[in-house]
């Protein structure tokens, strides 16, 4: 394998960081807002005080309650 230079990293990881952070905070925005669909979800969610990420990790501990439950119920068997 050939080692790369500190420089060439650099500049790879801070492309790869701009090019991430333009997809996330321009484009998918401009998505959002263009597709009628997702605009009016978008308008409902921020009118309502929704946070759709809240939910991801309330059903995530859901799950892993689910997980022990079950785990202490078949132990017990």
């Amino acid at each position: 394998m050939n080692p790369q230079s500190l420089s060439v990293r650099m500049r790879n990881f801070v492309l790869a960081l701009g090019t991430a952070l333009a997809f996330v905070y321009l484009f998918l925005p401009v998505l959002t807002n263009s597709v009628g669909v997702l605009h009016r979800m978008s308008l409902y969610l921020a009118d309502n005080g929704i946070d759709p990420t809240r939910y991801y990790y309330t059903d995530v501990e859901q799950v892993k309650e689910g997980e022990n439950y079950l785990y202490e119920v078949l132990k017990q068997q």
